[in-house]
């Protein structure tokens, strides 16, 4: 029994090490994929670790940012509470009601980068984190809305006892619902509004580099790798690993597809669309709640 123990606690050890790897070799390929869609050759797949060791060897930046501590300390909290969401998706942690938990920590983590911009000190900063905390009053309510219509169909008390394969068939505008908030959460076009990188100054991350643009970075990348493992446990949840990586090569491929093929709407657009998104994700709880 101790062994069985033992050996568990090393395989979850080492699935949450792997974690932060594993979002930047797949964020390498989203930006190969990306590239070869648009008709470019891209960067290599290796490039965000790169990208991330010539961050932490880069020094401070001449920012008035710098003399505030939150500065410095929010991009770290920002990577830990991402980090944390994955405590909840590898089955490492689960109790009763412990979807109520995982909530907050994915509002906690948009909170995180909505800070970025207003710590900087910097108009361009705080004007991207306005644009995303405006968004966030609405794609935050139709999350949690989905994740408690999932909850509720598979009578689940955590989100470890959420069983069935292809939920996608039997709740369809909750898996819709949750494919926009996905592209909302991880600013894919078109609803990369808070991160404007068309835009030369329009994003929270305006202000930072060296040490703290790395861990958003990072913070970014496991963001991604998040939310396509969380659309691929909720929405297809397939039996065997084979159809669970097919399954989630399916999700990562409508992610960039949507990347390669749209234009970042305006601000007022991304939440007109967000409150029809509401509407119906309300539609399917209700729904939901009359037929079980």
């Amino acid at each position: 029994m101790s062994m069985d123990l033992s050996t568990n606690i090393a395989i979850k050890a080492i699935e949450m090490i792997l974690v932060l790897p594993v979002a930047m070799v797949l964020d390498g390929i989203f930006r190969k994929l990306l590239a070869k869609m648009q008709n470019r050759v891209g960067p290599p797949i290796i490039q965000p670790f790169y990208d991330v060791i010539k961050l932490f060897q880069k020094g401070k930046s001449d920012s008035k940012g710098n003399q505030n501590i939150f500065f410095k300390l929010v991009p770290l909290l920002y990577f830990i509470s991402t980090y944390g969401l994955f405590l909840f998706v590898l089955g490492i942690i689960h109790f009763p009601f412990d979807f109520i938990l995982f909530i907050y920590i994915i509002i906690l983590s948009s909170a995180m980068y909505i800070l970025l911009g207003l710590v900087s000190n910097s108009p361009f900063g705080a004007m991207g984190s306005m644009r995303d905390m405006l968004l966030m009053v609405s794609y935050e309510i139709v999350l949690t809305i989905c994740i408690f219509s999932f909850v509720v169909y598979s009578h689940a008390l955590s989100l470890n006892q959420v069983t069935g394969s292809w939920l996608f068939l039997r709740l369809p505008l909750a898996s819709l619902c949750m494919f926009v908030v996905a592209l909302v959460e991880t600013r894919i076009t078109p609803f990369d509004t808070a991160e404007a990188e068309p835009e030369i100054m329009g994003s929270v991350e305006s202000e930072y580099s060296g040490r703290g643009l790395a861990f958003i970075e990072m913070s970014k990348y496991m963001r991604l790798l998040f939310f396509i493992v969380m659309l691929t446990r909720l929405l297809f949840n397939p039996s065997g690993s084979v159809l669970f990586i097919l399954s989630f090569i399916l999700v990562s491929f409508i992610l960039v597809f949507s990347e390669a093929t749209t234009a970042r709407y305006r601000t007022d657009q991304t939440f007109r669309l967000l409150i029809m998104v509401l509407i119906i994700s309300v539609i399917e709880f209700i729904r939901l709640y009359l037929v079980v």
